[in-house]
């Protein structure tokens, strides 16, 4: 192709029609303007199509993520509210004159649920993923970015406030341990002291039932804390949901 212009651009030199030379060697180069441009276009809408699949790709992504984060949340709530049925029964009942045989169905329950400390852990790779690639600017909607930013901080408070409260509840469930015989009530440990008298350790949880009644009501306060705390986040998940949404469909 490159030789056939040359060809051509040579005849009208050596036949002296130079009017037409300059006016084809301007049409040549408007002809290579027009090839650059169209191929820059081209170039650009490939790219533009790259990011709006990327775009697509990380919205599908938060979206499921959020829906796991919401099944999680269900999850942990209801296993708190169990929880604190127990620890409420534990409270009511240690001090009291039940049977030896109520009392330890209920402490048992209470050193099986009752002293777990809930956590919650979020699905937050897609979120991540965005932040440290830097490609969070690839969703351009400020309002969007802004409801992603202000869900994934309210986790960051969550998960730091439960790590308070966990440093605050450790040192009197270790008193517990030390003080009192929970561990022969404890299922996890149970096993371990079948040597002993199992009454003799319900009759030890009744005699230091203040010790366990502070240590059970500091168990009720930090569920409750991450249990509001986690409502609260459904709520800020049922925003983020609907703008995802949103911004999904007009895409579309």
């Amino acid at each position: 192709m490159i030789k056939f212009f040359r060809h051509i651009r040579q005849n009208l030199m050596e036949t002296g029609k130079t009017g037409k030379y300059f006016k084809y060697a301007i049409g040549e180069i408007l002809l290579v303007v027009i090839g650059i441009l169209i191929a820059l276009q081209i170039n650009n809408w490939n790219g533009l199509r790259k990011l709006n699949l990327l775009k697509v790709n990380y919205i599908e992504r938060l979206i499921s993520d959020i829906k796991k984060d919401t099944t999680n949340i269900n999850y942990v709530v209801s296993e708190i509210e169990e929880n604190q049925i127990y620890i409420n029964k534990l409270i009511k009942s240690i001090g009291s004159e039940s049977d030896y045989i109520t009392l330890d169905s209920i402490i048992t329950k209470f050193f099986e649920r009752g002293w777990i400390i809930w956590e919650y852990t979020p699905s937050d790779i897609t979120y991540t993923d965005l932040s440290q690639t830097g490609n969070m600017k690839i969703l351009i909607n400020t309002e969007l970015t802004e409801d992603i930013i202000e869900y994934y901080g309210y986790i960051s408070v969550i998960d730091k406030s439960n790590i308070t409260n966990k440093n605050w509840i450790t040192p009197l469930d270790i008193e517990v341990a030390k003080l009192t015989a929970a561990f022969e009530i404890d299922p996890n440990t149970t096993m371990l002291f079948s040597h002993k008298n199992r009454l003799e350790a319900i009759k030890n949880i009744q005699l230091n039932h203040e010790l366990i009644e502070r240590n059970a009501a500091g168990h009720y306060w930090i569920n409750k804390s991450l249990s509001d705390n986690l409502i609260a986040l459904k709520g800020v998940s049922i925003k983020l949901l609907e703008s995802l949404h949103n911004e999904q469909k007009s895409m579309q």
